[in-house]
């Protein structure tokens, strides 16, 4: 009888522990932060606080910055970046690409306050390809299930993307968001060949049609593109099937064009597990108010069901020792 006692106390201790790894998680996106930076600092820390301050009630499982993280690429401003996005140290994970703005004649300044030794005790640190982190990674466990955040310098070269490509085919166990400051454009298209503000007008390499030709289309596990970068209204989402029919959202947000640089408009992923649905919605902490229009409020449909992704113990692996590997 004891044993039946306990073997039902067991039961419901393991479908509570299952139901809490279904329950709905965010992830929080930066989009452009160089005017504020440059001219209000006030803004950008006021995002981080905000984010801080909403961990719990919005479950959120991390942040990603979507590049441009400065204006002019001084030190100053990289001390104002520092101190925002240092809110958030030991709080949430966080992701972050650079833009054609964090740039300069001799290299970047990112990686004297963002580089390997910033994260590299960081369970969630995934590790970096060659000296900095210009193109990393970033290990995320929500929802009962493994993500890789994947970082991409501004119009990479191709050899990164050879290094992306060995990277996500062996994190097959992993569902895979990629983080590139420029790729999707205003019009609802990937950026491509005769484009303004085109990586190849930088002296970069490959823009976004190719990088989904060289990579993202070939990956199944790939769902998610996140970019900013692209003026005019700065909003673009499209959906793609790659070469495993699976689909692949691409999302562009950018609004450093409105007033105050971008009156800190910041998206919130919200991914429903049970619902193999992920709503986005665009909030201001500055204004308080939510983003109404249907470019900054919809939902996309994405499948969160087991469906040939795998928790990193199914390898036979724990996750760091998959990570390791690579």
């Amino acid at each position: 009888m004891a044993l039946i006692v306990l073997a039902a106390i067991l039961a419901q201790v393991l479908a509570a522990r299952k139901a809490k790894e279904r329950e709905p998680f965010s992830i929080i996106v930066l989009p452009d932060t160089q005017k504020y930076s440059r001219q209000h600092p006030e803004i950008f820390v006021e995002q981080t606080k905000w984010i801080k301050e909403q961990r719990d009630a919005f479950n959120i499982a991390c942040v990603i910055h979507e590049g441009d993280i400065t204006d002019h690429h001084t030190e100053k401003e990289w001390e104002v970046a520092d101190e925002a996005m240092g809110i958030l140290d030991g709080i949430v994970p966080y992701a972050m690409v650079l833009g054609n703005h964090d740039l300069g004649p001799e290299g970047t300044l990112f990686n004297k306050y963002f580089g390997p030794e910033r994260f590299e005790n960081e369970p969630w640190y995934g590790g970096h390809f060659e000296d900095g982190n210009e193109n990393a990674f970033y290990l995320i466990r929500a929802g009962g299930m493994d993500f890789l955040i994947l970082c991409l310098e501004f119009g990479p070269r191709d050899e990164v993307l050879e290094w992306a490509n060995t990277l996500v085919a062996e994190h097959k166990h992993r569902r895979i968001i990629v983080v590139t400051h420029c790729y999707m454009y205003s019009d609802d298209t990937r950026v491509g060949e005769g484009d303004e503000w085109n990586p190849h007008g930088y002296g970069r390499e490959n823009d976004g049609e190719e990088m989904w030709q060289k990579f993202v289309k070939k990956h199944k596990n790939i769902f998610l593109v996140l970019s900013g970068h692209i003026l005019n209204d700065g909003l673009g989402r499209l959906t793609s099937t790659g070469d495993k029919e699976n689909k692949v959202h691409q999302i562009l947000a950018n609004y450093q064009m409105q007033e105050n640089g971008g009156n800190g408009w910041l998206r919130i992923m919200t991914f429903l597990p049970t619902e193999n649905k992920i709503d986005i919605t665009t909030y201001s902490p500055v204004l308080k108010e939510y983003a109404s229009d249907d470019q900054n409020q919809f939902q996309v449909e994405y499948s969160m069901g087991r469906g040939g992704f795998f928790d990193c113990r199914s390898t036979g692996r724990t996750c760091q020792e998959t990570a390791a590997l690579f």
